[in-house]
């Protein structure tokens, strides 16, 4: 480059040397200070950074400017105009997106065209393109307005054509560094300088045929590794590069072909200490901030779960765990799973902050796209995110790609064609709802870069294939040279044919493939060069690339094993036996002592020690889901009764209109996204008619003399010794005795009836109805079960069914002195031991804790 400077007599300091990408700019003057430490230097520049320098750019309406939150209005308002009223809104939101992704394919070549010819050079092209566009009816309209839409457009780059950057007026030469591709605006420009003030320099010559190798290239120095899945391969790459930053072979090159497989071995070596450059950028949709940003929008959904709430709630600086944990606890209690039905809920409104509920109002109904913006800004604010954003590199990106900042918003009013008058409202004016701005938001931030702010001396570099051209590097590590992560022939990006492709100028398969190559070979020239991929990919059989086939048949060796290997024996644990006296909890329920009698160890770690399984708040209810639901169903229905006995069409209507009620406020209908309650409700109707079939004989069997309801979901507590007994009653019936008043406790029970049989063989092993009973102070009642399922039948398959315990009072008896004695046990330090035997450890939520798998295999 030098040398031709001189042979035409041009300073340095007259010469801009155009870089294919930006990254290459601050090397290239590094290099140049080498090799001439005196003198001017050339001004090393990509287009896009000369044009910045030259004049400040501002898109028009109609303009392409590559932000999302532009050119997806503008792509709206495109669609509307040509698709008004022909197009559902799915499909014209696919449309929208595809005319975006074919718009930006056509950029760079459009804007190698000089401004003032631009238009024509559209109108040329569409005709060219010709009948094709006319079949299928929508790819070839979404072509015609990509086509359009680019050659009707300003660019920041259209500088470069004007008087600021004329040859002679800022340089008296244009160099221009080409890489393994052909920059359609650097070629354009080179045309306008012409030879005698331009020059093109190849930065790299590969060999025209893939079946060669990079001459002189040594293949001992290539090292390939088949690893087993996608953890070993990253763990595989990360260890060669620590290996080769321990030897001082700085900077290590981490080729970037699976963006998922790099940020992994990226998170490796950040946990090993090693400094890292990302010059790939990662979408801002993947940052921490994005994340939070979204997780306000999911709660703010109408069909929104609890978990997501409950998300939302966690992380806000406002209010944070401690408020979103109790209101956590009390939807687990309730069973409430939608965050609309606990706002109506009588237990759970009286905890949620006002605050965040009055914020979440505010991004309901429907907005114009600056009514969103400004409500998303003011909960962020009041919520007390906007600081924590704002203190954050990806947070101050987020904000301003979402124009967030007060009075952004403005920018985004007024886009789209000005061509023709609009029948329609324009797209700052259209009326969004929720959905259409959350999907907004997250296509803004997909499509966004962010690229965290790294030291230049740093040992590893991760950049993509094609950006290592006229770099130095100590070596090289490239995971992910599977066929599927780097392909020989690149599929054509963009919906564009090869023959379009062609029409419009854009490189087709064979020059994408050719590039691909010249990539290749020029990373074998930094030696040395680990090579990675996996041969199994989620139970797939995956082959290596076909490159890496051809380098194993020309003698490139493998690679040894580059982690460090360590011995461990193992240590089989001894069945464990604390001794915990001291965290003797001081009242018991039924379930408690339960454990107890399980199983020592489940009693210790579940109730002394307070380790819970937290169950999760799924959208699909369970079984549990249906019990609770069932619980509250019996519970108003009957409160609302009492001994009335209103006749069997009045029991119907009531126990239906209970059972919308109580879907409705434990959000289980199927309207607010409940549909996995269909199944519930699908066999309903056949529980609740055997159900008024049992409670018809039940009260007729009886008359007015038998028992009668009185109360539903009753607390009671019971001193026995120390201890307090707790618990809840599913129901208390009473019938008048000889005695007086005869207390008769019923639990209802969803299970199968097989299991409910067995609970009353035994009345000694039977630890609820005994447990109950001791809650009531009664010397005389009666305690059964009652079985509700959805069988049609009579007598003993009648779909309800009341199974007593006979022996009730005997086995409370029994009971409190058993549990006083136990109790005594532990309080006096006794072992308690893991058992580990039964049915008691299959779906235990201590067997981890206890190590049972471990010591009983023993």
């Amino acid at each position: 480059m030098s040398r031709w400077l001189d042979d035409h007599g041009v300073s340095p300091s007259r010469a801009v040397v155009l870089v294919p990408y930006a990254q290459l700019m601050e090397a290239a003057r590094r290099a140049w200070a080498k090799a001439h430490p005196t003198g001017f230097a050339p001004r090393f520049e990509s287009s896009k950074n000369w044009a910045s320098n030259l004049s400040p750019f501002s898109p028009g309406a109609m303009d392409w400017s590559g932000d999302l939150a532009r050119d997806s209005l503008v792509a709206s308002a495109l669609v509307d105009r040509v698709a008004k009223g022909r197009a559902d809104p799915v499909l014209r939101t696919a449309m929208v997106s595809r005319l975006v992704e074919a718009t930006r394919s056509l950029v760079s070549v459009a804007a190698s065209v000089a401004p003032e010819d631009r238009a024509s050079w559209g109108q040329d092209r569409l005709a060219a393109l010709g009948p094709g566009l006319q079949s299928p009816v929508w790819e070839g309209l979404i072509a015609t307005l990509a086509v359009t839409w680019a050659s009707n457009s300003a660019y920041s780059t259209d500088v470069l054509w004007g008087p600021l950057a004329r040859p002679g007026e800022v340089a008296d030469a244009l160099l221009v560094w080409q890489g393994f591709q052909v920059d359609p605006l650097a070629k354009a420009l080179t045309a306008v300088w012409g030879p005698e003030r331009a020059f093109v320099w190849a930065l790299f010559q590969a060999d025209e045929s893939p079946q060669t190798f990079a001459h002189g290239l040594d293949l001992t120095d290539v090292r390939w590794h088949a690893c087993g899945d996608a953890e070993d391969e990253a763990q595989r790459a990360a260890a060669c590069v620590v290996r080769h930053v321990a030897v001082g072979a700085v900077p290590v090159a981490l080729l970037a072909n699976d963006r998922l497989l790099t940020r992994r071995v990226s998170a490796l070596l950040h946990s090993a200490g090693v400094g890292v450059r990302d010059e790939t950028g990662w979408k801002l949709s993947t940052t921490h901030a994005s994340a939070q940003l979204m997780t306000v929008l999911r709660a703010a959904d109408p069909r929104a779960s609890m978990d997501d709430a409950i998300d939302a709630l966690k992380l806000s600086p406002l209010w944070g765990d401690a408020i979103a944990h109790q209101v956590e606890a009390l939807a687990r209690r309730h069973g409430v799973t939608r965050w609309a039905a606990a706002v109506a809920h009588e237990k759970l409104a009286s905890v949620l902050p006002v605050a965040w509920c009055d914020m979440l109002a505010l991004l309901q109904g429907s907005k114009t796209l600056e009514g969103w913006l400004q409500a998303l800004g003011q909960v962020l604010t009041s919520a007390g995110w906007w600081a924590v954003l704002s203190a954050d590199a990806a947070g101050q990106q987020m904000l301003i790609s979402l124009r967030l900042h007060p009075g952004a918003a403005t920018e985004l009013k007024g886009l789209g064609p000005l061509w023709e008058e609009s029948d329609g409202p324009e797209p700052s004016e259209r009326r969004w709802s929720l959905a259409a701005f959350t999907g907004w938001v997250s296509d803004v931030l997909e499509s966004a870069s962010f690229t965290p702010a790294a030291e230049d001396a740093v040992p590893v570099v991760i950049l993509p294939m094609a950006q290592q051209v006229a770099r130095a590097f100590g070596a090289v590590v490239v995971p992910g040279c599977d066929e599927r992560s780097l392909p020989t022939h690149p599929e054509l990006p963009a919906p564009w044919t090869e023959a379009q492709r062609e029409v419009l100028g854009m490189p087709g398969r064979a020059a994408l493939a050719q590039a691909a190559w010249q990539a290749w070979q020029a990373m074998l020239s930094y030696p040395p060069i680990d090579l990675l991929w996996r041969s199994q990919d989620r139970g797939e059989d995956v082959l290596p690339n076909a490159w890496v086939l051809a380098l194993q048949q020309a003698g490139a060796p493998p690679a040894d094993e580059p982690r460090a290997m360590a011995e461990h024996r193992p240590q089989v644990p001894e069945r464990p036996a604390p001794s915990a006296a001291a965290l003797l909890p001081e009242r018991l329920s039924a379930s408690a002592y339960q454990d107890l009698r399980d199983c020592p160890y489940k009693f210790f770690a579940l109730r002394q020690l307070r380790l819970h399984d937290a169950d999760e708040l799924e959208d699909e209810p369970d079984q549990r889901d249906m019990g609770n639901w069932l619980h509250a169903v019996l519970r108003g229905f009957h409160e609302e009764r009492l001994d009335q006995r209103p006749g069997r069409l009045a029991d119907t209507e009531a126990l239906e209109r209970w059972a919308q009620a109580v879907s409705e406020t434990m959000g289980l209908q199927v309207g607010a996204g409940g549909a996995g309650f269909m199944p519930f409700q699908a066999v309903w109707p056949a529980m609740r008619e055997g159900y008024l079939d049992w409670l018809a004989d039940y009260e007729a069997l009886h008359n007015r003399a038998g028992p009668s309801f009185e109360a539903a979901e009753v607390e009671r507590r019971a001193p026995v010794g120390r201890w307090q007994l707790l618990g809840q009653l599913d129901r208390i019936d009473a019938q008048p005795s000889p005695e007086g008043r005869l207390a008769f406790v019923i639990d209802y029970k969803t299970e199968s009836r097989v299991r409910t049989l067995e609970r009353v063989k035994d009345p000694f092993e039977d630890t609820q109805l005994a447990f109950y009973a001791a809650l009531l102070p009664e010397d005389n009642l009666r305690a059964a079960y009652l079985s509700i399922t959805d069988k049609r039948g009579t007598g003993s398959d009648a779909g309800t069914r009341l199974i007593e315990q006979p022996e009730v009072l005997l086995a409370r008896e029994a009971l409190l002195e058993g549990l006083a004695n136990d109790m005594a046990r532990v309080a006096a330090g006794q072992p308690m031991p893991a058992l580990g035997e039964g049915r008691v450890c299959e779906h235990c939520a201590a067997r981890g804790l206890c190590r049972r798998d471990d010591w009983s295999a023993t």
